[in-house]
């Protein structure tokens, strides 16, 4: 197994050294810089929102359980709130290197392939990033109109979670594309 020196080596495969920066001028690493400050918020909302939703939840079996009366509204908040939390999670994923991925394939080959299949990657990604934005605001007008069965919430603001979360993670996938994240085979391994 080698040492933790080598992979910290700039000659180490995919591993980024410490004078690593985002592609480009100064103005593309302050854009980077606004989706990073932009994912942290969003970032502390999901986890606040995550908490609240667990203390509903809570609340939830304990009103159906114990007191025999189960709140009707609860069951409707958590499930939209979750899917907002989803589309509005997955960008962030994308910027930190979080959602799965197959990575051997690129390790193993050499340099000029992997930057191809990296750059194929992102573009695949971007596809369908735009196409999942333009799709959503198709949907936000095939659901006007229509009202959710217990809360009679808007159904389009339901929906609305569709090309919102496709479009922060479409703006994430372009960050990654100019400043990738740090995380690879070799540094989750140790």
């Amino acid at each position: 197994m080698p040492s933790s020196s080598h992979l910290n080596s700039p000659k180490a495969v995919g591993t980024p050294t410490a004078e690593a920066k985002p592609w480009g001028g100064k103005l593309v690493r302050n854009l980077v810089g606004i989706v990073d400050w932009f994912n942290a918020a969003v970032l502390f909302v999901l986890s606040m929102g995550l908490g609240v939703l667990a203390c509903l939840g809570l609340a939830q079996v304990v009103s159906r359980y114990v007191l025999g009366a189960p709140l009707v509204w609860s069951e409707e908040v958590i499930r939209y709130a979750l899917i907002w939390t989803v589309f509005l999670g997955s960008g962030v994923a994308i910027k930190k290197g979080l959602l799965a991925a197959v990575e051997v394939v690129s390790q193993l080959a050499p340099a000029a392939l992997r930057k191809a299949l990296v750059g194929l990657s992102i573009a695949v990604c971007c596809a369908f990033w735009a196409v999942l934005l333009v799709y959503g605001i198709f949907i936000l007008d095939a659901v006007q109109g229509m009202s959710s069965g217990a809360l009679e919430m808007s159904m389009p603001l339901v929906y609305l979670a569709i090309p919102v979360g496709a479009g922060i993670a479409l703006l994430n996938t372009l960050a990654v594309a100019v400043d990738p994240p740090e995380h690879t085979l070799e540094t989750a391994m140790d």
